[in-house]
């Protein structure tokens, strides 16, 4: 029997920033992945922007999750010793008359200044700007694929990855550790993403998962080093590949890429950016999206203490990771409370709760 402090389920974005963070606090930590076949982040453009949608809103708690985004990044990178985050500048082109007007008031207001370039947004030949556009600046890009590659490898050299579907019926529980296998922990801390409705313990909370998928275009013409928005968005990532996204597609949840994305992107891609292009390769993946609220579900289990969770990141998962993984292991390792928006046990997201 081998004894460590943490037993992790999933390799994804959640489970490698969480186990990295463990560690890192001199945890020992086993991470069980069936070879990340399931995972959001194989599709994700990683894009961390401060003023998103439709609507163009801030995220909640947005000074908070940036400050994360910007602390914890650059440590794991130094664990990983490889790049991953860059700070990047979003050019967000308005789509129409309405977008325009909405936008017109909202950045009047003092509390979207910050985000701001205080310069008006320098030409922009390759793209069509009939309603204009805005630049923000404190925005960023993580390269979420190489995150979790470099940290696979990272893992496997230590011998703390075990590559292997995880049994929920070879699992233990007792009062102060659990049992899985060969391994005994204080805790197991599952982080696996939409597949979280298959988890006996957890499938009581509803989740509404949306798959998304992304291109890689080869084009000689984008010299651009902003991320452009226009609905869809296309950027050039740090390894060079120009990737365009995304979609959202609430059945047939699978990791197979389709036509109808293809499509659709390619189309939406098609309407402001003026060069030429081709498909040199397309990724599907699926978001953990919680149904009430649309937040992470952070915690410990509130019948069984050995049990914790981090998933529901969404659509932003490169934003609220840091946060949210940061909250988790303040809670196993200080006892500090979680916040209560993203806590686990929020009564709202519980059908129980919600039945009673």
């Amino acid at each position: 029997m081998e004894f460590i402090d943490y037993l992790v389920v999933g390799q994804g974005l959640a489970g490698s920033l969480l186990a990295l963070l463990l560690q890192e606090r001199g945890r020992s930590v086993i991470v069980v992945d069936n070879d990340h076949c399931h995972a959001a982040s194989r599709a994700a453009g990683g894009i961390i922007n401060p003023i998103t949608g439709k609507r163009l809103n801030r995220p909640a708690l947005i000074d908070a999750l940036l400050n994360r985004v910007f602390t914890v990044y650059p440590r794991i990178e130094a664990q990983l010793a490889v790049p991953l985050l860059r700070r990047r500048t979003v050019l967000r082109l308005l789509q129409n008359d309405e977008e325009a007007e909405r936008w017109r008031r909202q950045s009047s207001l003092l509390e979207y200044r910050e985000y701001l370039s205080d310069i008006p947004p320098r030409p922009f030949p390759l793209f069509r700007d009939k309603f204009g556009g805005f630049e923000v600046t404190q925005a960023a890009q993580l390269d979420i694929r190489r995150l979790i590659l470099r940290a696979k490898e990272f893992l496997l050299a230590q011998q703390s990855l075990v590559n292997q579907p995880f049994g929920y019926g070879d699992l233990d529980i007792f009062s102060d550790r659990i049992r899985w296998k060969r391994f005994t922990a204080r805790y197991a801390i599952f982080c696996e993403g939409y597949r979280m409705a298959r988890n006996p313990y957890f499938s009581e909370i509803e989740l509404n998962p949306a798959k998304g998928e992304t291109l890689t275009l080869a084009t000689s013409d984008f010299a651009e080093d902003r991320i452009v928005q226009h609905g869809k968005w296309i950027f050039r990532n740090l390894a060079g590949e120009i990737l365009a996204g995304t979609n959202y597609q609430w059945d047939a949840l699978d990791e197979k890429p389709t036509k109808a994305a293809r499509k659709e992107i390619t189309r939406a891609i098609r309407k402001f950016f003026i060069s030429d292009f081709e498909i040199a390769d397309q990724r599907a993946g699926v978001r953990p999206v919680t149904r009430v609220d649309n937040r992470p579900v952070v915690g410990v289990h509130p019948r069984w203490p050995r049990l914790a969770i981090l998933n529901g990141l969404g659509s932003k998962g490169a934003l609220q990771a840091p946060f949210a993984a940061q909250e988790l292991v303040s809670a196993l390792e200080e006892r500090k409370p979680i916040l209560k928006e993203i806590d686990l046990c929020r009564p709202s997201l519980w059908k129980s709760a919600r039945r009673n």
